[in-house]
């Protein structure tokens, strides 16, 4: 894994910008909790640093996923948010609906 170059993060920071709006912050800078993006293998993982430090000692080969995964670059370059995004997305919507 290794971190997200200043286009990536532009590209991430963009998308995420659009839902979750100046709550974007929260996430990148929260006091309380230590995390980090990160990137392997065109996927977009949202980290705790101490989860980071100790996946140092396993090879990247045979490291499969780490963390919650935002989303992924296509061949393109653009970004897709996934599924596993939406509990990070809700805790931070500028706009929330509920469905019965």
């Amino acid at each position: 894994m290794r971190l997200l170059d200043e286009a990536e993060t532009t590209v991430v920071f963009e998308k995420l910008l659009k839902f979750i709006g100046n709550n974007l912050k929260n996430i990148v800078e929260s006091p309380a909790r230590r995390y980090c993006f990160r990137l392997q293998k065109n996927r977009v993982y949202y980290v705790s640093e101490a989860l980071v430090k100790r996946a140092t000692n396993i090879s990247q080969k045979n490291l499969v996923a780490m963390g919650t995964c935002v989303g992924r670059f296509t061949h393109g370059g653009k970004f897709h948010l996934t599924v596993q995004c939406l509990g990070l997305l809700a805790a931070n919507a500028k706009h929330k609906v509920w469905l019965k």
